[in-house]
């Protein structure tokens, strides 16, 4: 096979982008149809040389001016032939070999058989050789080649037409070899400008995610010094106004919403921290740590939580997976705040259809309304929560205050189930939450 020049060096497609290597990829698509195209043309010149050479006479033998042609055959044969079924990108020096003897056989065939197309081999020879060879190098070995086809069928043809014999073969030889030049040369520079173009469209790419991060920086920023200073400041008042309310003996219902204020500025603190985090760019969680939520959450909410995962796992996008580990957070915390201590299952499901991820506590009566359906608006199941802090359609009541302030520390949907539903479908996914038993049960569904 004709060896295609690479536009760089191998080494340096190691780290690719996607958008390079699918250029680097047209690119040696491009070479070896070229090189098909060279491998046809090289049968083609065989046949010729062998359909021309063979009749006449002297004939082909084994001995006396037959042997010399029947070598001289050979010599033009035996390269075409190898060379048409190389499949191997070789050294130039190896490159050059076959070419050179081609060219002289190729010769040497029109001296003891003069023929009409005689040159037709050393016309082959120049072409591959400009083909396979850098020009100067192919150039510095062509000339000779030529020279001598072009001495001998200026000797060998009629004295009226000799010098346009010899001067035909010549420009036979200059039209094949500068053809093969001239396509090489687009080739390499087509694949040159697709590279540089896609090296030029990651650039824009990454410029631009360049400029997005540092406005998330930004904004980063401003959140942490606007919005996360003034709610630590706002919690530090609430919580300074429950100790008061409890030292006053106030209303029960106003230090219920004292409380509560004081829960929801915690929530948003929460949240503005991970909106900080995210906007920086840190880490996010994902189902890999799963494992890890769920021993934290054993050891931090005294959940009896049990673990399964099923199928074969998947690669997710950062967005799923980000969207799964917050539901099962947010999940956790509502089963520890609303059935503490309840015996929990958590069930990772990968199937072909999507993966699922159901988290189901069995329930303690005690802390849940008679009358718990899901809140208006919700459809087929979905998760509906009025005022979005977590809370759904269960009931207020809870855990005592250690556990309370166990969940508190724990809370961190900000949203609570409505985050967790628009998360969910975000990435296309839906969200089910509702009774099962005595107990409550959410199941998240992505696709694909």
């Amino acid at each position: 096979m004709l060896p295609p020049m690479s536009t760089t060096d191998p080494a340096e497609g190691e780290a690719d982008t996607p958008r390079v290597a699918e250029a680097r990829r047209r690119a040696a698509q491009r070479g070896h149809r070229q090189s098909a195209r060279m491998h046809l043309a090289l049968w083609v010149v065989m046949a010729l040389t062998a359909g021309f050479a063979v009749p006449g006479r002297p004939r082909l033998a084994f001995t006396g001016e037959g042997l010399g042609i029947s070598l001289a055959l050979a010599g033009c044969l035996v390269p075409l032939s190898l060379a048409a079924l190389d499949r191997e990108p070789r050294s130039q020096v190896g490159t050059a070999v076959l070419p050179l003897i081609l060219g002289v056989s190729g010769n040497a065939l029109a001296v003891l058989r003069p023929t009409l197309l005689m040159e037709i081999p050393v016309a082959a020879a120049v072409a591959m050789l400009f083909a396979r060879l850098r020009p100067r190098t192919a150039l510095f070995l062509a000339a000779p080649l030529v020279m001598a086809i072009a001495v001998i069928t200026t000797a060998s043809a009629p004295s009226g037409i000799s010098l346009q014999a010899g001067l035909s073969s010549v420009l036979l030889c200059v039209v094949l070899g500068a053809s093969y030049v001239f396509s090489r040369q687009a080739r390499l520079g087509r694949d040159r400008t697709e590279l540089l173009l896609a090296e030029l469209e990651d650039s824009r790419e990454a410029e631009a995610r360049a400029a997005a991060v540092a406005e998330r920086a930004r904004i980063a920023r401003e959140l942490h010094d606007v919005l996360a200073q003034s709610l630590s400041a706002l919690s530090v008042q609430l919580e300074g106004a429950r100790k008061l309310a409890e030292r006053d003996h106030v209303d029960p219902a106003l230090h219920r919403l004292i409380v509560r204020g004081g829960e929801l500025t915690r929530e948003g603190l929460s949240e503005a921290r991970r909106a900080v985090a995210a906007l920086r760019g840190d880490d996010v969680p994902t189902l890999d740590q799963l494992t890890a939520l769920v021993d934290r959450c054993r050891r931090d909410l005294g959940l009896p939580i049990a673990l399964s995962v099923t199928g074969e796992p998947r690669q997710l996008t950062a967005e799923a997976n980000l969207a799964l580990y917050r539901g099962a957070q947010e999940a956790l915390t509502n089963a520890a705040r609303y059935a503490p201590g309840s015996p929990t299952d958590v069930l990772l499901r990968y199937t072909a259809e999507g993966t699922t991820l159901t988290v189901t506590d069995h329930g303690r009566p005690a802390f849940r309304r008679a009358d718990e359906d899901a809140a208006p608006g919700s459809a087929d199941g979905d998760v509906a929560n009025g005022d979005g802090t977590g809370s759904g359609p269960r009931s207020t009541s809870g855990p005592g205050e250690g556990g309370e302030a166990a969940v508190r520390v724990w809370t961190g949907g900000g949203n609570g189930l409505r985050g967790m539903r628009e998360r969910i479908e975000r990435v296309g996914g839906r969200t089910h939450a509702g009774p099962m038993g005595r107990g409550w049960s959410v199941r998240m569904e992505i696709p694909g």
